[in-house]
């Protein structure tokens, strides 16, 4: 790829936190810029948006309200108990569940892009969700937020070779991938549109282990 020189004009406060923040991460603030920059364009000139999923900075907004309920619901019934005083409901569709406004029935997104897979919470519960009609293959029923092979290969190897959280953070950054703190668990996302690809535990890396095998939490988290 052949890169081109160009100036920009930062405000000192920032140009310093990103410095900050580059160092932390082991990359340079070329390699930030660039990956943000190919994150908006690409946002911007997809022309897909009914497929492009829901916003970013939406999704942040609502895992932060959700998660602790997510993840303490001990049942479909309790998740759902939990998730209405927020004003929010997870109604069956396809092959999972995706939560919905209440109030308009509005879709905001599947269950899974807040780094709670369906294949999970059926696990965790002993049951599909109320309503649910599975989906079916020709071959078998394959679960909602199911990785593909070739994905959680590439995401065990880049795992599994890092030395450290930073070296990790770069190695997904070139697949395009980043990680977030999700409660106990660490998701992996597409950097380009925030979508939940798996936790680091779906490939067998619990945030406990990263954490000790690293001797650090992740940086700029309260990940445990």
């Amino acid at each position: 790829m052949d890169l081109e020189s160009v100036t920009l004009k930062l405000p000192r406060d920032l140009l310093s936190g990103a410095q900050r923040v580059a160092t932390a991460r082991d990359v340079t603030i070329g390699h930030m810029v660039r990956v943000l920059l190919k994150r908006e364009v690409d946002r911007q000139l997809s022309g897909k948006t009914r497929d492009a999923g829901p916003d970013a900075r939406l999704l942040a907004a609502v895992q932060a309200l959700l998660a602790r309920d997510f993840a303490e619901a001990k049942d479909w019934a309790d998740l759902q108990k939990r998730l209405r005083p927020h004003g929010y409901e997870l109604q069956p569709a396809g092959g999972g569940a995706v939560l919905y406004k209440s109030s308009c029935n509005t879709r905001v997104c599947k269950a899974s892009e807040l780094g709670f897979s369906y294949g999970m919470l059926v696990e965790r519960f002993g049951s599909h969700i109320p309503g649910h009609q599975p989906v079916k293959s020709a071959a078998c029923i394959m679960p909602a937020g199911r990785i593909d092979q070739t994905r959680k290969a590439v995401i065990t190897r880049h795992i599994a070779a890092a030395k450290s959280w930073p070296d990790l953070i770069n190695r997904l950054a070139i697949e395009g991938m980043e990680l977030r703190a999700l409660g106990d668990e660490i998701g992996i996302y597409a950097s380009t549109t925030g979508r939940h690809l798996c936790n680091t535990a779906d490939v067998g890396a619990t945030c406990g282990g990263l954490t000790q095998r690293f001797g650090s939490k992740l940086p700029g988290t309260g990940a445990i």
